[in-house]
């Protein structure tokens, strides 16, 4: 079983014009956090009926998640853990996660909003999104080790969280690091966003040594590099760097993998680096972009909890990217 420490997010997506995004003062193809100004439309998408609004479960961590999910089919072989709002919204995104098999223990914060995303599509596929993180910036430590959400640790066999929870969880990530170093359970980290290792450094620095698989992209390794002073600018010196950072779990090496969006995807294990190359596809067949890295964890993820051999859980990161780069969001068919 794969348990998932997430920031629960549902995305709200819909299509829009150049006039709406310049309302809101967005760019066509871009990512920001929510300011004050956008309230307003927030209001449109969740409560008026101008726009055919599409919800699908979101947030790089949860869309990882689902996507190993899909690929196990076993009901609850993945447990997504966070912090919601007491609101339609986040009983939503429960239900929607429930019907894709997904186990859910939601810590809900009374008062709060479920965190979402708007993520605006206009013309040419560019996707604009906001994001108000809400509920899901408030996670507690409490709720981990309360009975029921602890024995659902002690159960699952394999652990994934985001470096942005290191914002507002940093010793719940090391509370369920502590426990598989004890138990050798495999433990992974993701580096999420370039600025993170700037921002959260310290918390970052905490939580490496308990990771046994760390994934990123290549623009996140190179800052990871710069903001902890390796000293060298070429990737793959980057990757063997960050493999031999102090460990905590001796028992196990560390697996570095670094995705470059067309270019190959980079793993480093047992000393040793190797190139997959990616699946070619035609710019006409990309739909979106946004989750192709959170899919190849999934693939990955869902492989690797069956202890497949590296190369082919490592493909079918690469195969799970390729389906959801032909989708808007991360769109799952429903299994029978």
């Amino acid at each position: 079983m794969i348990f998932g420490l997430v920031h629960p997010l549902l995305d709200i997506s819909t299509t829009v014009d150049q006039h709406y995004l310049d309302r809101f003062g967005l760019k066509a193809n871009d990512g920001i956090l929510a300011q004050e100004k956008h309230r307003e439309l927030y209001d449109e998408l969740l409560n008026g009926s101008r726009f055919d609004v599409k919800k699908i479960p979101g947030g790089a961590t949860q869309n990882a998640l689902r996507v190993a999910q899909w690929y196990l089919r076993e009901r609850h072989a993945t447990t997504i853990v966070g912090c919601v709002g007491d609101d339609k919204v986040g009983q939503d995104m429960k239900e929607l996660l429930d019907r894709e098999g997904c186990r859910t223990e939601l810590m809900v914060a009374e008062g709060a909003n479920t965190g979402t995303c708007a993520v605006l599509v206009s013309a040419g596929a560019n996707r604009s999104m906001v994001t108000r993180l809400d509920a899901a910036n408030l996670y507690k430590h409490s709720h981990l080790i309360s009975d029921k959400v602890w024995s659902i640790v002690q159960e699952s066999s394999f652990f994934y969280v985001s470096s942005f929870m290191l914002n507002c969880s940093c010793d719940t990530i090391t509370t369920i690091g502590d426990y598989a170093v004890q138990e050798n359970k495999c433990f992974m980290m993701n580096l999420s966003a370039p600025y993170l290792s700037s921002l959260f450094k310290d918390a970052m620095q905490t939580v490496l040594p308990y990771c046994d698989i760390v994934v990123g992209n290549s623009d996140e390794a190179l800052a990871l590099a710069e903001n902890f002073e390796f000293n060298v600018t070429e990737l793959y010196e980057v990757v063997k760097m960050l493999a031999d950072l102090p460990k905590h779990n001796k028992q196990r090496k560390r697996i570095v993998m670094i995705t470059q969006q067309e270019l190959p995807v980079i793993v480093y294990s047992d000393g040793e680096i190797v190139e997959y190359p990616v699946i070619p596809i035609s710019s006409e067949d990309i739909v979106d972009t946004n989750s192709a890295g959170d899919a190849f964890v999934g693939g990955f993820l869902a492989s690797y909890a069956l202890e497949k051999p590296l190369k082919d859980c490592v493909q079918n990161g690469i195969e799970a990217a390729h389906m959801i780069l032909q989708v808007s969001g991360c769109t799952l068919k429903l299994r029978d």
